[in-house]
């Protein structure tokens, strides 16, 4: 299951270069201005006297004063300035990216998860609005890391802060109904394979620093001749390197910089050492008008889809969600980024060259991420896009448009086979949560070693059993976050002996499901402690078996996550495992199908079975883990059915 030097470099593009994002549709309003300034490294001050890199770019010849949007990234700034010309300076928007505290060139230290974020955003606000150009009126984007950060923004509603667009909104900590830290877990598994490689190559604690007292001249022929970022120390795909044990020592053993990740894998989800990381939490009460983006292959749309609707329970006036198609981030791809790809082209090596066209290609119009083929996933169709809807919104909040932007709906979500849908609240009001238990092995089904999945509870008492060996894991296969190959054929994994493959008879007509999806599983196990993963999967006529969301959960935690509480040889629990979305209309002739193990690995974490600490361990234990459907142990998959 090895991951290329080539996808490992993909993958960094995509965190870099669109974590922001220009996008272009049809229907764009004419150029206003076509040539631009860009004043690099300014040194912007914090109330507590850290200086953050901060760039400014204006449209010139501009007469009036302007409206800026701001983008708050960890990333390399230089990396986001083409991906901000195509579409806000050209319309006449002055431009402000700035580097997060204790990153790339700011001052200031990295500890912790957006350290410094919910006074930082604020203070740089309202420097904005004393500047010459400013017409008072700020308006925030960005995905990922560059989304979260906004809310943080957001919750100081300082008056300057007029509109924002938050997407990938993962850092949601304790709110009603979310307690995960799901930016870091599953059902209190961590989600090593993406946090680990992203902290040793974009967010390290130690760093090389300025000199005192450094010059804007200074910082700006630094940043033209040095590298910014860490070395890539390895392929996140790379299971050998996550083989390491004790799992604490993966990156000190790599030999990088210190992280956050080297405190954060010896955490617990109730952990209060996590409360230095600035998790978005139910303490903060933003009245910014957002658009909260976010894409159904994305890990961070249950985060997403749960901050929505604690504030839509709330009230809180001008929120709209919308998912789209895709994987993390990949609203701010486009179909004609032409512009962009010449730009990496003229400056890149030929090797980046390569991987910056194969990445850019991404096409809404016809999507493919790994081993699916999507339809037409452009936001409102062909004459529409996100640009266009980005730029609206901004329009209305900053410039005072009256383009009704906010008469549209509350929800629209795009759900795969079907198109867009659109209702008032989330979940969508005409949701229909159903139960789809798991049922017996039978030759009946597709191969011998499959179980059914139907609305029928089970009848008669039966359990499907597994031996789950850390030193072999089940070996990940698509999901994950960040890549093009979020979707790919699971058939090769299903064929493994620690794989339970629950699958509907084939259907006899569509059924469309949006929205949050649970398993409810009944497990015992051999060991003290053990893990168990799913994922939901369409699989086609022809066979192929296609994931659509997956989930984690240590069984220690299934009292809470305040407690650790060990399994008893044989005795059965029962486990929730809450942390799906998904939205696709299932054609006739596919089915249904539910995959069970006990590790998808490297995406989440071993667990060594022992019931110890897991993160400071060296030795394992196998471990046979059994799940059970009878009438007194209803596992079942919960579906959001929506009328079709």
């Amino acid at each position: 299951m090895r991951q290329s030097r080539a996808n490992r470099r993909r993958t960094v593009l995509a965190a870099t270069l669109l974590a922001v994002g220009s996008c272009w549709a049809a229907g764009l309003p004419a150029d206003k201005y076509t040539e631009w300034s860009s004043d690099r490294e300014i040194f912007v001050p914090m109330r507590d006297g850290v200086h953050l890199s901060t760039d400014v770019l204006l449209p010139k010849g501009a007469k009036d004063k302007l409206p800026a949007i701001l983008i708050r990234t960890p990333y390399y700034a230089e990396k986001q300035e083409g991906n901000l010309r195509e579409l806000w300076l050209r319309q006449g928007y002055a431009v402000v990216v700035q580097n997060e505290r204790g990153l790339v060139l700011s001052e200031g230290d990295y500890n912790d998860y957006l350290q410094g974020a919910k006074t930082d955003g604020s203070d740089t606000i309202d420097w904005i609005v004393k500047q010459p150009w400013s017409n008072g009126k700020v308006g925030s984007i960005g995905c990922s890391s560059s989304g979260e950060t906004q809310w943080l923004t957001a919750a100081n509603n300082n008056p300057a802060h007029a509109a924002m667009i938050p997407a990938g909104t993962w850092a949601v900590g304790s709110i009603p109904g979310n307690d995960t830290r799901g930016v870091f877990y599953r059902g209190g598994v961590p989600f090593t394979g993406f946090w680990a490689p992203w902290y040793a190559h974009l967010a390290t604690s130690e760093r090389m620093v300025l000199p005192p007292n450094s010059t804007q001249e200074e910082r700006v022929r630094l940043r033209t001749s040095f590298p910014l970022v860490a070395r890539d120390l390895f392929d996140p795909g790379d299971p050998p390197k996550f083989m390491v044990l004790p799992p604490q020592a993966i990156l000190r053993k790599l030999g990088g910089a210190l992280t956050p990740f080297d405190n954060y894998i010896t955490y617990t989800p109730a952990d209060v050492r996590w409360n230095r990381a600035a998790l978005i939490s139910a303490e903060i009460k933003p009245r910014v008008p957002a658009l909260h983006v976010s894409t159904l292959y994305d890990p961070a749309v249950v985060e997403t889809t749960r901050w929505y609707k604690y504030l839509q329970d709330l009230g809180t006036p001008n929120q709209f969600l919308i998912i789209g198609a895709g994987s993390h981030c990949s609203m701010f791809r486009d179909e004609t980024a032409a512009s962009m790809r010449q730009q990496l082209t003229e400056t890149s090596t030929s090797e980046t060259r390569n991987v910056s066209a194969d990445l850019l290609s991404f096409n809404l119009a016809n999507p493919k991420f790994g081993d699916l083929q999507g339809g037409d996933a452009r936001y409102g169709g062909e004459d529409h896009g996100y640009a266009k809807l980005f730029l609206r919104w901004f329009e209305h909040w900053l410039n005072g448009v009256p383009n009704n932007v906010t008469d549209m709906p509350r929800v629209q979500v795009y759900v795969m086979n079907k198109g867009w849908i659109a209702g008032t609240r989330w979940p969508l009001e005409n949701t229909r949560f159903t139960n789809y238990y798991l049922g017996e092995y039978s030759r009946s089904q597709v191969h011998p070693d499959t179980g059914t999945l139907s609305t029928t509870p089970p009848a008669r008492t039966d359990k499907d059993s597994f031996v789950y060996d850390p030193g072999d894991p089940t070996p990940s296969r698509g999901g994950g976050c960040c890549g093009i190959g979020v979707a790919l054929d699971q058939r090769p994994i299903e064929a493994r002996r620690d794989v339970l493959v629950y699958s509907t008879a084939a259907l006899e007509k569509p059924i469309t499901i949006a929205g949050p999806v649970e398993a409810v599983l009944y497990v015992s196990s051999s060991a003290r402690d053990t893990d168990f993963m799913v994922k939901l999967v369409d699989v086609y006529p022809d066979g192929r078996s296609i994931n659509l969301s997956e989930d984690a959960f240590r069984v220690r935690f299934r009292e809470g996550y305040e407690k650790q509480v060990m399994m008893e040889r044989g005795k059965v629990y029962r486990i929730d495992l809450t942390e799906m979305v998904s939205a696709i209309r299932f054609p006739a002739g596919h089915r249904i199908r539910l995959d069970i193990a006990s590790s998808n690995f490297p995406s989440y974490d071993r667990n060594l079975n022992t019931g110890g600490n897991n993160f400071d361990e060296t030795t394992w234990v196998v471990a046979e883990n059994s799940v059970y459907h009878d009438p007194q142990h209803e596992s079942h998959l919960v579906l959001p059915v929506v009328a079709d």
